[in-house]
């Protein structure tokens, strides 16, 4: 592979994929600061590999960059590995999300009766019972599932048809896809699989400091090539590489390099701005009108405002809507915002793109949960020119517009990964809207998504910086839910089960700070029914209990005793926690005797609030060293298997 002035560079990669042919992969990292040429090198990686490797084998994702002040990626797990697999198997029957598999990992808290949650939660009384630290582990793999699954599909495709991923702008992106980095670089020769990964270290270190982190990694280095500007000698190899029939003069040749600042990228777009504007003699020369400071032609960039001011406002007005969407846009919502259909749409942006160069396809993709051809500005310049075209009330109506369309897309999808998809694009989108309501309606289901599949990194990094940050304002109250787009009383009870879940998680893995958080933030919810507020109430009395906050433990249950208790099991689970706390208060006989009432009350041996009772007395009595405890250790073995999960 030839990338001039990056000899050593294009040996390693060279030598990365000789192994990668022999079935041994690895992991690059290309740094750089913005416009060192990390991007072309990844084109050049595509122009020298991409027709000599099998179909669909080598596959370029440039990570979503932010959204006005929202970082998308960040809030969007594995994003750029789930787009990777999109086009890997786009023209395939298998969606890429059931290949991801993002639900997985889901445990069993999913498929018992709301009562089972606080089973979990509350099941073991003192942290050494390892008995029954089996279900918990099985419950924390679930942090890890997504990543694995990912790793192990990766491992799959590749298995098949080997593959090479070129990641650029990797400093975007989340935390578990880092992780999923930081997995492959531990065994980078395991599979056949080269991944590329591009990073600009001053945004990795602002934004991404886990990925500036695994930088530091001695792995990590050992595989990291930093970008730095090219000589004024290497001008004319450039030159002679892409356009062999230029023949600029030494003067030019010295000027191109001062113009491009040594960025090799942006050197080769002066020569195809060049070519595109017949700037270029039959002979091959650039005539000095096209460089001199007082011609005409004068360029400090292939795209500078003179240039693009040259666009009719019609197109200039087309051109901003697709900016709104981001430097990757859609014929889907460019045509929406359009108000026209999706062909005349996807013509009027080829006739752009024949004509200005300014924007390109990049074939089609899937957005949104839609198959939609796809489009990207070819340099940052022409992309901030367009972003900032319209002014403040133009470019806020616009982003409301696309909250709108895309609320539509949310409340249409029947599949609960590509809402939480969606609804992070509409909290960007609703912020640059200004509409706070909607941002945070759409943040907090982004965090229950992230939760679902266990990147809880990703949840609390939304609630902690994006969400949290906006409740406090006094124009904005949660409590009220506001739901633009619309939610359904029923899809709001489903997000608090789902929360409560995730709480019981917390606290399995002894974080029950946030669990605490988690079920006193569902008990704002106007949605919940009596039983679900006892839970709620009972998961935070459990987790105080933990945090050794004994009083607000107690005040907590004391609400939950006014609520409306019916059920047996609601009561049960009372007795239980409150049973909890007074083993804690080292009140031995009041324990006992709470626990004994839950036993009279629960006749039913299938029932999970009887097995959460006959949990916590074998734990009571193994802490007393009882000589009776075989008999209910035997009782809870036989209500397991009867439930059919696995043995303790």
């Amino acid at each position: 592979m030839k990338i001039i002035g990056r000899t050593h560079l294009a040996s390693r990669i060279d030598e990365s994929v000789a192994q990668w042919r022999k079935g041994k992969g690895d992991v690059l990292f290309i740094t750089g600061e913005p416009g060192s040429g990390k991007s072309y090198v990844l084109s050049a990686v595509q122009e020298t590999f991409g027709g000599s490797v099998g179909e669909h084998s080598i596959v370029r994702v440039d990570c979503r960059p932010p959204i006005g002040s929202f970082n998308v990626s960040a809030i969007q797990p594995l994003q750029p590995f789930g787009y990777a697999l999109e086009q890997v198997f786009l023209n395939t029957e298998r969606a890429a999300r059931k290949r991801l598999a993002v639900n997985i990992g889901m445990s069993v808290l999913a498929s018992i009766p709301i009562a089972g949650d606080i089973f979990y939660a509350i099941k073991a009384i003192s942290q050494d019972v390892t008995e029954f630290r089996k279900e918990t582990a099985a419950l924390q793999q679930k942090k890890r599932a997504a990543v694995d699954d990912c790793i192990t599909t990766l491992r799959r495709v590749a298995a098949q048809t080997p593959l090479i991923l070129l990641i650029d702008d990797g400093h975007w992106s989340d935390a578990q896809s880092v992780e999923v980095v930081k997995r492959l670089l531990e065994e980078p020769s395991a599979q056949p699989i080269l991944l590329i990964w591009c990073v600009t270290p001053s945004v990795a270190n602002r934004s991404n400091l886990q990925l500036a982190s695994l930088l530091q990694h001695t792995n990590a280095a050992a595989r990291t090539l930093h970008l730095d500007t090219i000589n004024i000698d290497d001008v004319a190899k450039i030159i002679e590489l892409h356009a062999p029939y230029l023949k600029p003069t030494d003067k030019q040749v010295q000027m191109l390099h001062e113009r491009s600042a040594g960025i090799p990228g942006v050197l080769v777009e002066y020569i195809r701005y060049f070519e595109r504007t017949n700037q270029i003699g039959k002979d091959g020369v650039i005539p000095d009108t096209a460089l001199s400071e007082s011609g005409v032609k004068l360029s400090d960039h292939p795209y500078t405002d003179f240039t693009l001011h040259e666009i009719s406002e019609q197109d200039a007005i087309t051109l901003s809507l697709c900016a709104a969407e981001g430097r990757e846009f859609t014929a889907f919502l460019a045509s929406s915002l359009m108000n026209t259909d999706v062909l005349s749409a996807v013509r009027t942006l080829r006739r752009i793109q024949m004509q200005t160069g300014c924007v390109k396809s990049v074939g089609m993709r899937t957005r949104y949960g839609l198959k939609t051809t796809t489009y990207e500005f070819t340099t940052s310049v022409a992309f901030l020119h367009f972003l900032h075209y319209p002014e403040y009330e133009e470019r806020k109506h616009i982003h409301q517009r696309i909250v709108e369309i895309l609320s539509r897309e949310h409340n249409a999808a029947s599949v609960d990964e590509i809402r939480f998809q969606i609804a992070a694009f509409i909290a960007a989108h609703s912020s640059e809207a200004e509409n706070e309501a909607t941002m945070n309606a759409m943040l907090e289901s982004a965090a229950v998504g992230a939760e679902m599949i266990g990147a809880f990194d990703t949840s609390d990094f939304i609630r902690a910086e994006l969400l949290i940050k906006t409740v406090s304002s006094e124009t904005v109250d949660l409590s009220e839910e506001p739901a633009a787009p619309e939610s359904t009383s029923s899809e709001r009870h489903q997000m608090a089960v789902i929360i409560l879940g995730s709480a019981c998680e917390h606290l399995l893995n002894n974080e029950p700070q946030s669990a605490r958080r988690l079920a006193l933030d569902v008990l704002q919810r106007k949605t919940l029914t009596s039983h679900e507020r006892i839970i709620a109430r009972c998961i935070a009395a459990r987790a105080c209990i933990a945090m050794q906050a004994m009083k607000d433990a107690e005040a907590l249950l004391d609400e939950a005793g006014v609520e409306s208790v019916r059920s047996a099991d609601d009561k049960v689970m009372l007795l239980n926690v409150r049973a909890v706390l007074a083993l804690a208060n080292n009140d031995e006989q009041k324990g006992r005797a709470l626990l004994t009432e839950a036993t009279r009350i629960t006749h039913d041996r299938k029932s999970p609030a009887r097995l959460l009772t006959m949990i916590n007395i074998v734990t009571m009595m193994r802490n007393e060293r009882d000589d009776n405890v075989g008999r209910f250790e035997h009782a809870v073995q036989t209500m397991v298997r009867d439930f059919g999960w696995s043995p303790l």
